[in-house]
């Protein structure tokens, strides 16, 4: 029997429309209602797909983005209109704070697509990442079913794309990810927003010059700088790359330099390994391999470069907070990590937690009881809480490690045996951060489209300027 899709409900409004949109508008077309949360990294994975397929049925098919929040900060309304815009959303997305029309469609978690025929019933369901052929074979088989009743061309009311930074402007960072330093003063960022990596070198305590611009890439995060190693997570591309900058640019790089600056377009074979499901952050372990985090896949990788293939280190892919046996241990999309003594410690952002990947093959949780337990709270192991941490760095000694509790606005000092706020304001989203030779951090705020540099001592902010290149 034939079940009418449950019109769409949301008290936060919409984003992308002119005004309210309706299933009834929709009739004639193939509905996919994107159920999503904003900190999800396999909701971001899915958005890649629903791009792909609606180009393929321009016309046939129309998305809707149904925002059903985890996290008390990705329900406000400007935090999603933010996360619109950085994800580049050109469909519909309906804030729905309350989860009305979860509710109402039965949805059981992030993310879930449900198909909508063009008379406006509900065909099926397809929770998870990673679906993309099932869901376009889904899609195809209600188009031939339906033809007759197809309504192909455009729906009326609804905006253009979204850009990552409205201005256009690629002298500014955006959205920026993640940054790494070394022990040389060299720093580089994920400028993620802008889909380009920069490498700079300090030229004061809170100045920096530009010296390498790396395109080609798609929502990059992870970086790191391992002598004349740059190492890149490319999130969108699924792929790390590690490119030596001794040897680039090249005779054979066009365009390679802009003044003093070395501009450089990712190559494919410059991948280390490919097919991950949004690698978040990269650190090099002992032996002098890269483990990877995998956030949509729940999974820790190892990738080496003696041409051994890259493999799994930890998760079983499931997503949860479970300690135990590496290969039996559940993570919840790990996001930051750092090389500590007696293993690899990790942030897991669905979890709120912190974890470490001891060198004996054992997962172990340091602050985190569940995926639906958070909160702003010092304190020990046991009391502590955070809300969606993405950042970690650790001190030379390796005695402290540095939390950016993302969705808390804050940093954190992990100092073995208690979590400790650092008592500084003005941070928004901080993502990525790590520590300067003088022991000062360099921070990547994500919110407010910066770098800044904290001193955890004395608890002050300074922004850095980054001299960034022209266009």
């Amino acid at each position: 029997m034939a079940v009418p899709a449950p019109e769409l409900i949301g008290h936060g409004g919409w984003i992308g429309t002119a005004g309210p949109l309706s299933l009834a508008a929709l009739r004639g077309k193939v509905v996919l209602l994107h159920f999503w949360s904003l900190s999800c990294a396999g909701c971001e994975q899915v958005l890649d797909d629903l791009r792909r397929l609606t180009d393929r049925h321009a016309g046939e098919v129309a998305v809707v983005s149904v925002h059903s929040p985890k996290f008390p900060h990705t329900g406000r309304h400007e935090t999603l209109v933010r996360a619109v815009e950085r994800l580049r959303i050109d469909h519909p997305v309906l804030d729905d704070p309350e989860l009305v029309t979860w509710q109402q469609y039965g949805v059981r978690g992030w993310p879930t697509v449900v198909v909508v025929d063009p008379r406006g019933h509900v065909v099926g369901a397809l929770p998870g990442s990673g679906r993309a052929d099932a869901l376009e074979r889904i899609v195809r088989d209600v188009l031939t079913e339906h033809r007759g009743v197809l309504r192909p061309g455009p729906v009326p009311g609804i905006g253009g794309a979204a850009a990552a930074d409205p201005s256009g402007r690629t002298d500014r960072l955006s959205y920026p990810d993640k940054v790494a330093t070394d022990r040389r003063g060299r720093i580089v960022v994920a400028d993620t927003g802008n889909d380009r990596v920069l490498v700079a070198t300090l030229t004061g305590s809170a100045t920096a010059r530009v010296t390498h611009v790396v395109t080609g890439l798609d929502r990059p995060r992870g970086v790191r700088l391992y002598g004349t190693d740059l190492v890149v997570c490319d999130t969108g591309n699924g792929r790390l790359l590690r490119l030596d900058l001794a040897r680039r640019p090249g005779p054979d790089d066009p365009a390679v330099r802009h003044g003093a600056v070395a501009r450089l377009l990712a190559r494919p074979g410059e991948a280390v390994a490919t097919g991950l499901a949004a690698p978040w952050d990269v650190v090099a372990d002992r032996d002098r391999s890269f483990v990877v985090a995998e956030a949509a896949g729940h999974r820790l990788w190892r990738a080496s470069l003696d041409g051994t293939s890259p493999a799994v280190v930890a998760g079983t892919g499931f997503q949860g907070l479970v300690d135990g046996r590496s290969d039996e241990a559940e993570l919840a999309q790990p996001s930051g990590l750092a090389r500590v003594p007696g293993g690899v410690a990790f942030v897991d952002a669905e979890s709120s937690a912190l974890r470490l990947l001891q060198d004996r093959g054992r997962v172990g949780t340091v602050v985190g009881v569940g995926l639906f337990d958070w909160g702003r709270r010092d304190g020990r192991a046991g009391t502590a809480r955070l809300q969606h941490p993405e950042g970690l760095a650790v001190t030379p000694d390796g005695r402290t490690l540095y939390v950016a509790d993302t969705f808390n606005h804050r940093l954190c000092a992990w100092t073995g045996s208690r979590l400790v706020s650092i008592p500084v304001a003005g941070l928004d989203e901080p993502s990525g951060l790590d520590v300067l030779p003088d022991g000062r951090l360099v921070v990547a705020d994500r919110g407010n489209h910066r770098l800044v540099v904290v001193d955890p001592v004395a608890a002050t902010v300074q922004p850095l300027a980054l001299h960034l290149p022209p266009v």
